[in-house]
């Protein structure tokens, strides 16, 4: 017998649901207690948007140098798994401090470098979803940025989703930031 959560259980959002529910056992055909499922996962939303008084081709090499995420990215990591840098690239960014830190495993599906876009996949084992950057230029000196992440995190309730998208918006505008300083001082 599977449990389906009756009129008088809550449902959270991600999967999360608590309830007041009575079921009839299987076997015995006696009263049984509440069952509480938790099998929360939240999709984390967030678009993070600027302009940048840098050439769009430095901005965008600066992108696609995903070792150099490590040197912009607070606290982070990066190992590269296989590939040149392209299509088909495989890499672990892994953010914080040991023994809490989140090892974020993605793939490079596209990587347009006439039209300055990119396509990666968050390919698990935590965090699964896609990020879209892409980089147009404005003037032969300024270009606007522009990342995207939709992520599906496992275990984060749904009502927590918009919080954490918040959290991870701003550390990604101090992220474009501090890549924008490194770009312009290897300008």
């Amino acid at each position: 017998m599977s449990y389906q959560p009756s009129a008088m259980s809550r449902h959270y959002g991600g999967g999360l649901t608590f309830g007041a529910d009575v079921t009839e056992g299987p076997v015995d055909g006696r009263i049984h207690d509440t069952r509480v499922s938790v099998n929360a996962m939240a999709r984390v939303h967030f678009t993070v948007q600027r302009q940048l008084a840098l050439p769009a081709r430095v901005v965008f090499d600066e992108l696609v140098d995903w070792r150099g995420h490590a040197e912009w990215v607070p606290m982070t990591t990066v190992v590269i798994e296989s590939g040149d840098g392209g299509a088909g690239t495989t890499f672990i960014a892994t953010t914080g401090l040991r023994p809490l830190s989140l090892p974020d495993r993605m793939r490079v599906e596209s990587l347009d470098v006439e039209k300055m876009t990119v396509h990666i996949s968050k390919i698990g084992p935590v965090l699964t979803g896609d990020v879209h950057l892409a980089v147009h230029p404005v003037t032969d000196s300024t270009c606007d940025i522009t990342w995207v992440e939709d992520v599906r995190v496992p275990y984060l309730p749904g009502f927590l989703a918009p919080p954490v998208a918040f959290a991870a918006r701003k550390a990604f505008e101090i992220s474009i930031k501090a890549m924008a300083k490194r770009a312009r001082q290897r300008v």
